[in-house]
């Protein structure tokens, strides 16, 4: 067994209190997990788990050894990134987790070219719409859109971003132009849950954030498929700017309600504090903000 390995398989067992779940973020078999940890215990001959047969959780000594290790491996992360970064080789494993309704559609592409310039790199990436707990299950970066809640957690703003209501030519031509917010109450409309989970549309009027509650034709929880029904004439859709931009250039859509629109957002990338940012998080933290920015997240669609 090497002991590094052994040292960082008993810290994220040691931290998620089950060789199930560290095997799982660590990408092993929980019988390896059990065994490295074994190993390590006979090697130090003390016990540092206590294992029931609900609950791992660390002896006094474990308390104690965890936290060391914990150290130690930072340290040794930090050492190779700085040898890396020298060499100008990014190098390692990152875990990102970001929310599918930008992941689908931009996050992917972002971590795809950053796979492309550095092969040496592996990457787990995560799409949900739940709030991951990014230092205890592991992640190296997050992405978060909107108003941030106090945290722990380093933030880095990479973008800003927008929705815009939107409608076909077909549907206008069918149905007519809703000519102020409480309109969209006789029309077809196509929400996007994680946006609207209570079927609630945002309006600024007079200066005054409103909203509308309008019973949806349908549900969807990601970008692309809003677009694609609100270009097919299904209804008016909230869509995120990036995924509509060429329809509007193309006339095959036009902006609904425009004036009142509220669905500006800001997208950050938020990080675990450390002494030092490790190579592979900086140069991702930096292709990120480069990508969003060339690939106009936020977009003027007139």
């Amino acid at each position: 067994m090497d002991t590094i390995e052994g040292m960082r398989v008993f810290a994220t067992v040691a931290e998620q209190g089950s060789f199930t779940a560290a095997a799982k973020r660590l990408g092993i078999s929980t019988a390896l997990a059990s065994k490295y940890v074994r190993q390590l215990e006979d090697k130090l001959g003390v016990q540092l788990l206590i294992r029931t047969t609900r609950h791992v959780h660390p002896t006094d000594m474990g308390v104690v050894y965890a936290d060391r290790c914990r150290s130690v491996l930072e340290q040794m992360d930090e050492m190779l990134d700085l040898a890396g970064s020298h060499a100008q080789k990014i190098v390692g494993h990152l875990r990102i987790a970001g929310p599918r309704i930008i992941g689908e559609e931009l996050l992917s592409l972002c971590v795809q070219s950053f796979l492309e310039k550095h092969p040496s790199v592996t990457i787990d990436l995560r799409l949900e719409e739940r709030k991951v707990d990014v230092i205890a299950e592991g992640f190296d970066v997050a992405v978060r859109i909107g108003e941030l809640e106090d945290s722990s957690l380093k933030a880095k703003k990479i973008a800003d971003y927008s929705y815009h209501l939107c409608a076909s030519t077909d549907y206008i031509a069918a149905h007519g132009l809703p000519q102020k917010p409480a309109d969209l109450k006789d029309h077809f409309c196509i929400i996007g849950s994680t946006i609207s989970p209570n079927n609630q549309l945002d309006f600024i009027e007079n200066g005054r954030k409103s909203h509308i509650t309008v019973t949806p034709r349908a549900r969807v929880n990601a970008a692309r498929p809003i677009r694609d029904m609100v270009v097919a004439g299904l209804g008016i859709g909230l869509c995120l700017s990036s995924t509509i931009v060429e329809d509007i250039k193309q006339g095959r859509v036009s902006l609904v309600l425009e004036q009142y629109n509220a669905y500006h957002r800001n997208v950050y990338m938020m990080f675990p504090p450390r002494r030092h940012m490790t190579a592979k998080v900086r140069t991702f933290l930096d292709h990120a903000t480069e990508f969003f920015r060339d690939n106009r997240l936020i977009t003027t669609v007139q």
